[in-house]
Parts: C-alpha cells; structure tokens; sequence
C-alpha cells in the first residue's frame, strides 16, 4: 500500500468515511409538457412552476451534454433560457422539490416540479450545523469535524436513522483512527461531542429545520453555472488556477498528477509530477510564475516543483516541510508555510540558485493539549510582505520578506478559523473566517482589522480572492455549497447556490480576462467531484430578457 493511501488522512476523511455519501434530489416529478423539438443550436426557454401552477423562483435549470452541465436559475415568474448546449438532457431541480428531467429538450417547455419524498435532500450543511447551539463548542466542531467535508442529512443519519450518542462515538473514533497528522487536538473531548450532537442534532431537533428560502436579489438571473466531469472521481481536485494558456490547471491530489481542462471542449490533458511510486505526492497549491512555469506544492513529498507545462519537464526542490499554501514574490521568489509543525514556520526557494531557506516566524505559543497551529493560507503582496494564517491558532502572520521584520497578529474573534485569504487592490488583505460567517479586512499599514457579517454563520468560508478589476470579494461557502461575492463600495453580499449538493469547495480562481470565477468540488472522501465555473452576464442579459 502506497504511504498516503492510509492518506484519507486529513481531519476531513474522518466522520465522512463512516457516514456514507450525500442523498441526490429523491423523487421523480411530473412529466413536463414538451412543444416542439429545439434546434440543438439554440437557447432552450421555459417556465418551472409547482404543482399548483405556481411559479418556482431560482430553480436549477440544468442542461446535460457528455461531461459537462450547464445551469442556469429561474427567475420570479419561474422563466429561464439556456444558452445553446446540445444538451441530450435538462434535469430542473429545487430545494423541497422533486427534480424533473427532460429527456428529450424542447424550447417553450413547461415543468412542472411537485413535492420531493425528501424535501432536505438538497439542504446543506450549514443549516443543519445552525441547528447546534452559537459558541465555542459549534466553532470547535466545524473546524475539527467539517473542515474537508459537509455534514447535512446523509452524515447526521447512519443506517436510516438518526445518530445517538454511541453513532457519533463511532464516527468520532473513526476520525481520530483516520488523523495522520494529529490535526485534532487532544483537548477535543470526544464523549462530550458525542453527547452533545445525539442532543442537538436529534430527531426531534432536526424537525424544527426550516427550508431556505430562495435568494432575493437579481444576480441569479444573470448567472451560468458550467460543471465539468473529471477524469477519477477519487481524486481529490485540490487547487486550481487559470495559465496563460488559458487552460485551467488543476492538482489532482491522489494522482500525482496535473490535470489542465481545456473548457472549450472538456478535454483534459495529464502530467505526471512524482516519481516515486512508494509515496502520493498530495498535489495541493500552485501558481504561475512571469515566466509561464507552474510552480506547485507535493506536500505528501515535503516538495515544491517548478513545471514546464509544455514539455511536461520538471525540477523538484526539498522544501523540509509539509506544505500548506504558496505564493510568489516580486522577485519570482517561491514561499510556503509548514503546515503540520510544532511551531510556526516558512520557506523560501530561490528561483534563481534553487536555495532553500527556512525561516522562523513569532509563534503563537499554542499550549500542547489544544494541539499544532495549522499554518493555512499564504499570501505576498507587491511590496513583498507576506501574510501567513494559522487555523487553528487563530493569528496571522505580516512577515517582511526584504528586511526579515515579522509580526504576530491575533484574529479579532477568539477560535474564527482564518483559512485562506486574498489581497484586495488596495493592498489590504480579506480574511475568510471559516467558524463564525464572518470575513475580515486587514489593513497591513494600520493593523487594524474590520469584520463583515455574511449572514450564516455555518456557512464556511474557506478562501477569498478579489477581483483585481472590480474590487469585488468573492468567498467560497463550502459548508453552504455556494459562492458569496461580497462588495466593499456597496456592502451588497450576493449568495449563489452550486447546482451540486454537497459543493465543497477549497480554492478559488479569477479570470482576469473576463470576470468568471473558477473552483472545484473537492470533499473528502469525495462526494461529486466536479470542476466548476461561474459567469456573470450583463446587466442587460437577464433571464427575462433572453427570452
């Protein structure tokens, strides 16, 4: 056995393993009416209403050719148009609803959606993780026991039924089985976990969940929502970011490999980047440097490798640590943090000489018994300071990479979660806050911190990137299976649902050329793994307007 295989390892395999996958739509709807056949070159229009003729608002409306499926929302009077797709097949489905699908998809069609057998079927995570009471003990458990997965319906119930305290000893115990790297503290009290969810997530608690209401504002009717199949379903697509050749690059974490998607046409092309057949790479950061070379973190190999994606060529450099994130200097200089040390920690590799240099950083000091700091997302600016958070130490890291200056900063709310974040055209740094929903603006010269409340505190936000054009801050809600955006001139938070439960996503990507935002589907164990893009038309290009 391959030395990670046992590498369901992170903290993430944990309950999940034990629970089983996430329950699709039940329920199969009612015929829709089908007009006249659509020209496989053209939009395909209709309406989704209830079984009263009621309009259905932000239906998922999904159009499905080959490897690739294309979702569009419903607007208020239930209408939608699908861009042209050569669909084989349109499945609509909505929370509480059960999901219809069009074999054969025809413009004008109406459909008609009915009751599900399950109307939670589709409810994620976090609104069931809301159903815990707000304090320390819900920002423990989310952090410790949803960091790499959701926790809906499918993980609260085990065999069809609901967990009580002797189940979710088992999962706990399966979690600390799975924890390579002793993620988990040892102050984590598993018998009062387990106690504590048999009474708060119990049947009768669970009955008081409410199904969500559907978003209100108007950024859905301008959304296309791309998902791409991948090559193994099992692989954990970890990061991705968008080259210069206009591929996404993808790191396909259980592989050993990159995988780059051409989104024209779905293809993919691999590149093998470990050659020792004893040990998974665990491909996870990555980033292209001025040169067009990708630069990529092999944690499993303590490795940082420099990619010809061309010729598929590659240099290895011994970084001495299991690294968690990566980013790139003015200098083209490659800088990553210790994710699983004792004590806080980066490198540098010179991208010049090849040198590796280690660096210590102010320790937060974290006492033993609440466990390793968790070193998360790493971040340079252009003045070249760099910006490391610690998870599970709840601080950051403004470490000045020309003078070796560094300072320790504590997160403005004990135990938030900082995961990865993103630096804003202005210079200051957002925060996602993964255990409280709220993400916070650092303002490097000041030091001053300012929080922003996204509105569901279960949601968790894992990374942030900006939008160096726009400002806009987009977050990913991978407790939620969503995308926030979040604009600072105007304060609006805009919420999009992925048409895939559950939609754990872990990084984000922004193209520059165009706005779409990129992520991917990546849970573990793997649930539906998928590479997914998000387009936002003009304001001009509604739903309503296509039609």
């Amino acid at each position: 056995m391959r030395l990670m295989d046992l590498g369901l390892l992170l903290s993430g395999v944990l309950l999940l393993a034990a629970c089983g996958r996430a329950n699709g739509p039940a329920g199969g709807g009612a015929p829709a009416e089908q007009p006249e056949a659509a020209d496989a070159g053209k939009a395909i229009s209709g309406i989704v209403v209830d079984a009263d003729g009621v309009p259905v608002k932000a239906a998922w409306v999904t159009a499905i050719a080959g490897d690739r499926r294309v979702t569009v929302f419903s607007n208020a009077k239930g209408e939608f148009s699908l861009p042209a797709t050569g669909a084989a097949s349109l499945e609509v489905r909505a929370i509480g609803k059960a999901a219809a699908t069009l074999a054969s998809p025809r413009d004008g069609a109406r459909v008609m959606l009915g009751s599900a057998d399950d109307p939670f079927a589709l409810v994620p995570s976090s609104y069931w993780l809301a159903l815990l009471p707000e304090g320390f003990a819900r920002q423990e458990f989310v952090l410790n026991c949803g960091t790499c997965h959701g926790i809906a319906k499918s993980r609260i119930t085990l065999n069809g039924q609901y967990r009580d305290e002797t189940g979710w000893a088992a999962g706990i115990a399966m979690m600390r089985a799975m924890d390579a790297y002793s993620v988990i503290p040892p102050d984590f009290d598993d018998s009062w976990y387990a106690a504590w969810l048999a009474e708060h997530l119990s049947e009768d608690k669970l009955a008081s969940l409410a199904l969500p209401e559907p978003p209100a504002d108007d950024l859905l009717e301008r959304l296309v929502i791309t998902e791409y199949e991948l090559p193994q379903a099992d692989s954990l697509p970890h990061d991705l970011v968008i080259g210069p050749d206009g591929l996404i690059w993808i790191t396909a974490f259980f592989y050993d490999q990159m995988w780059a998607l051409d989104p024209v046409d779905g293809s993919y092309r691999k590149i093998d980047i470990d050659d020792d057949p004893e040990v998974v790479a665990q491909a996870r950061a990555l980033k292209f440097g001025d040169d067009g070379r990708l630069w990529i973190v092999n944690g499993g190999t303590n490795a940082v490798i420099r990619l010809d994606t061309a010729s598929g060529e590659y240099e290895e450099f011994d970084v001495q640590m299991y690294a968690h994130s990566l980013d790139l200097d003015t200098k083209g200089n490659v800088w990553v943090n210790d994710y699983f040390a004792k004590q806080e920690r980066i490198a540098k590799v010179d991208a010049a000489t090849g040198e590796v240099t280690i660096v210590g950083v102010p320790e937060a000091n974290r006492p033993a018994t609440e466990g390793i700091p968790l070193p998360y997302g790493l971040q340079v600016d252009r003045q070249d300071r760099l910006f490391s958070t610690q998870l599970a130490a709840n601080t950051l890291v403004v470490y000045d990479t020309n003078t070796g200056e560094a300072e320790l900063y504590e997160m403005p709310v004990e135990n938030s979660g900082p995961r990865r974040p993103g630096i804003a055209p202005d210079g200051s740094l957002w925060i996602p806050e993964f255990n409280t929903g709220y993400i916070t603006r650092f303002d490097p010269e000041s030091g001053a911190f300012e929080r922003v409340n996204l509105g569901l505190p279960t949601m968790g936000a894992y990374d942030i990137e900006v939008d160096q054009s726009s400002g806009a801050v987009w977050i990913t809600g991978s407790l939620d299976s969503s995308l926030f955006r979040y604009d600072p001139a105007s304060g609006r938070i805009d919420r999009i649902p992925f048409p895939t439960e559950p939609a754990f996503t872990r990084h984000l990507a922004i193209d520059k050329e165009n706005g779409d935002v990129w992520s991917a589907y990546s849970s573990l164990p793997a649930a539906t793994p998928r590479v997914v893009r998000v387009q936002i038309l003009p304001e001009t290009e509604t739903v309503a307007a296509a039609r």
